[in-house]
């Protein structure tokens, strides 16, 4: 059986959609996971598109922290390689990136609002205050998602689980 990261290391990871490898001597894999889909009894909901399989926590159980594990199954010869990754739910991740968007947006405009006081010899008391909000933002940001993956910890533990059903 292919060995699976702990979780314990996956948190210590500084990425906040960690991910890992394990290889598997499945040929078949694809077909495996497509065969256990049905067998869980709502413990999991499996998704199947070519070579990606996306392993969630069911609607009834899913809070907004909640993880899912994108699997690409890259086939080799004799073995497939998973490359595993943990993401929140893909619209908190868009409105997340949304929000680092826009923050990165309005530290732009602040620079060029602050090279042009600086070209008039105008103060920048503002600026540099609007400056230290969007890092404290960025910083929030970071602290909010390290927090949400803290408390994900268990239901990403159960979707470990159930992945290395699927692989032994």
């Amino acid at each position: 059986m292919a060995e699976l990261i702990d979780i314990k290391d996956l948190n210590e990871q500084l990425q906040l959609k960690p991910s890992f490898k394990v290889e598997v001597a499945h040929l078949n894999i694809t077909d495996q996971f497509s065969v256990k889909e049905n067998a869980l009894d709502n413990t999991i909901h499996i998704k199947c598109l070519d070579e990606h399989v996306w392993l969630s926590i069911p609607k009834s159980d899913r809070k907004y922290f909640s993880p899912r594990l994108h699997i690409e199954i890259e086939q080799k010869e004799v073995s497939c390689i998973l490359h595993c990754t943990f993401g929140p739910d893909p619209d908190l991740w868009t409105m997340f990136m949304f929000v680092h968007f826009f923050l990165g947006l309005s530290f732009t405009g602040l620079l060029v609002w602050f090279y042009t006081n600086m070209t008039l010899d105008k103060s920048n008391t503002l600026v540099y205050v609007l400056m230290a909000l969007i890092i404290i933002s960025w910083i929030g940001l970071y602290i909010f998602a390290r927090q949400n993956r803290q408390k994900a910890t268990p239901q990403s533990k159960q979707l470990l689980k159930a992945l290395s059903e699927f692989i032994s």
